[in-house]
């Protein structure tokens, strides 16, 4: 693929790679190098779109704080509003 300045991501077999069995490094970095911007565009020209690294589990736990922050404020209000008492109850019976 032209534009890329490295090889791909390939398998090694067990016990090869950066150390031995249970001892190796943390490799859960994602790379989608998606594809590169013509030279010709204006402010991007031969960029690669998309080039952030990213680990896949610190992505899940900035997604799970986004996702409390945002839905906890519906736990919050529905908290808030008082339950009925047992007289009210009664009195819509």
């Amino acid at each position: 693929m032209p534009g890329i300045p490295f090889d791909p991501a390939a398998f090694t077999a067990f016990g090869e790679g950066y150390g031995s069995f249970l001892t190796g490094r943390v490799v859960d970095m994602f790379y989608f190098p998606l594809f590169t911007w013509p030279d010709w565009m204006p402010l991007v020209g031969g960029d690669v779109f998309f080039g952030a690294i990213f680990n896949f589990a610190d992505a899940a736990i900035s997604c799970g704080a986004i996702a409390i922050l945002l839905f906890y404020n519906k736990h919050l209000l529905k908290e808030a509003q008082p339950s009925p008492t047992p007289e009210q109850s009664e009195q819509c019976d």
